[in-house]
């Protein structure tokens, strides 16, 4: 009897455990930030995903969703500044997320197939290219609104949106952005949990580079066989967190 209870016990705690897992409470908005690349105005402490090695913070008032994101893995950095990165919300809590941005948007297939291997010959130049990669990103396409994705200049935009990415002193990659919830057509009255699904772009066979050249020397190598063979810039970096709104 007392090995059924303790198996009873476990399976319960099992799925508790599973149910719970990725799901974390927004931290309060009191004063909200000001998206401008200064992470360290938030008061809230980073959150870090293991797999995905982003750092994060998702905060909420009554009206808007702040993000604070920071990407210091080489190989996320350059996913990022090549291919885009996608925030997505799904209102029922799970990682459908068919609504959200993409910024930055990347590079188009034309300009990828046209990449070049690049030489960085120490830390000095691998850090200036990081920053150097991320020198044009004033476009956010919103995704889901309509048919195809609305294309927008960051500064233009009129549905209340604001975002952000910019180089640290360390020339990791630093993510802001206010998102008003109506923006969405996110009810936040009937949304506990929002489902919040963060990607970045990926290699693809219309993308690659005709020589399948492996990327910069010491940013993001890792993993690469060149010559048609596979690609770690074929794999999404991916983070999904069920954000329980205050």
């Amino acid at each position: 009897m007392r090995k059924q209870l303790l198996v009873s016990v476990i399976a319960a705690w099992s799925v508790v455990s599973f149910a719970q897992k990725g799901v974390r409470e927004s931290c309060e908005a009191t004063t909200p930030p000001t998206i401008d690349g200064n992470a360290g105005e938030w008061t809230a402490d980073w959150n870090l995903d293991g797999e995905s090695k982003i750092l994060y913070n998702f905060c909420n008032d009554a009206e808007n969703l702040y993000v604070r994101l920071k990407f210091t893995d080489d190989l996320t950095q350059r996913k990022i500044a090549m291919y885009g990165l996608y925030i997505k919300f799904d209102a029922s809590g799970k990682k459908k997320g068919k609504v959200g941005l993409k910024y930055p948007i990347g590079k188009d297939d034309r300009e990828l197939k046209k990449e070049k291997p690049v030489e960085l010959p120490d830390a000095a130049a691998v850090e200036a290219y990081k920053r150097q990669m991320l020198g044009d990103v004033e476009v956010v396409e919103l995704i889901g609104l309509a048919k195809e994705g609305i294309m927008a200049s960051r500064l233009g935009l009129a549905n209340g949106i604001e975002v952000l990415i910019t180089p640290d002193e360390n020339a990791n990659y630093i993510y802001e952005a206010k998102i008003p919830f109506k923006a969405f057509g996110i009810d936040k009255s009937k949304t506990p949990v929002l489902g919040i699904t963060i990607e970045t772009g990926r290699q693809t066979a219309a993308n690659q580079p005709a020589s399948a050249a492996p990327p910069a020397q010491g940013f993001g190598q890792r993993g690469f066989a060149g010559g048609g063979g596979y690609s770690i810039l074929a794999v999404p970096a991916y983070l999904w967190v069920g954000l329980k709104l205050k």
